[in-house]
């Protein structure tokens, strides 16, 4: 019997005496037991007797099988990997976010937040402030930590995302957003919204 028969008349349902019930208005059944017999007995032969074309002739896949297939046809040939000039670009891109005003050096941030360096290492050390780095450069931080309630939703987002590099941890609370009605989450975040809007910023992290 070539595979696929033999595949389907190993899963083929057995047939039971309430199916067998179903001809009694077209022909009296005595024995209804042994009329399932019989008719499995026959079903069993049909299927037997037919023959495939080899084209129809195919290996059942198993479930490891078709995952593997699957992970093959979607596996590129060649590495992906950036081009030089989207290293620049990408480079531009994040001295420009760098550069912006409300980033404020480490001694400027220390001095207006009334702390010692000492402690602003701690606080960024701890998660407790966003800072952002850019090799030899230093560190800088976004001002937006002075105000209490975006600095509430800052280190619920840093608690929350140990994993998550501050970069993006920057970007998803900087940028705007479609669910806060285009607005950022640090700028759409009130004393009553700080756990909305940080679900929110969680959502574009993937972070649950």
């Amino acid at each position: 019997m070539p595979k696929t028969l033999e595949y389907i008349a190993d899963h083929l349902p057995k047939v039971t005496v309430d199916e067998v019930r179903r001809f009694s208005d077209t022909v009296e059944v005595r024995d209804a037991q042994a009329f399932a017999a019989e008719l499995e007995a026959f079903v069993q032969e049909r299927l037997e007797s037919v023959d495939l074309p080899s084209a129809m002739e195919i290996e059942v896949e198993t479930v490891e099988q078709t995952l593997a297939r699957k992970a093959a046809a979607l596996r590129a040939d060649t590495r992906w990997a950036p081009r030089e000039t989207e290293i620049q670009r990408g480079r531009a891109a994040v001295l420009e976010a760098f550069d912006q005003p409300h980033n404020l050096p480490l001694p400027d941030f220390a001095r207006l937040a009334n702390k010692s360096r000492q402690q602003i290492y701690k606080d960024i050390e701890a998660r407790r402030l966003l800072a952002l780095n850019v090799g030899p450069r230093g560190q800088r931080l976004p001002d937006w930590q002075f105000d209490p309630v975006k600095q509430r939703l800052t280190q619920i987002v840093l608690q929350a995302a140990p994993e998550v590099d501050a970069w993006t941890l920057y970007r998803a609370l900087s940028e705007p957003l479609e669910g806060l009605a285009g607005r950022s989450p640090v700028e759409a975040v009130t004393a009553d919204s700080v756990d909305a809007v940080a679900k929110a910023v969680f959502n574009v992290l993937g972070v649950h």
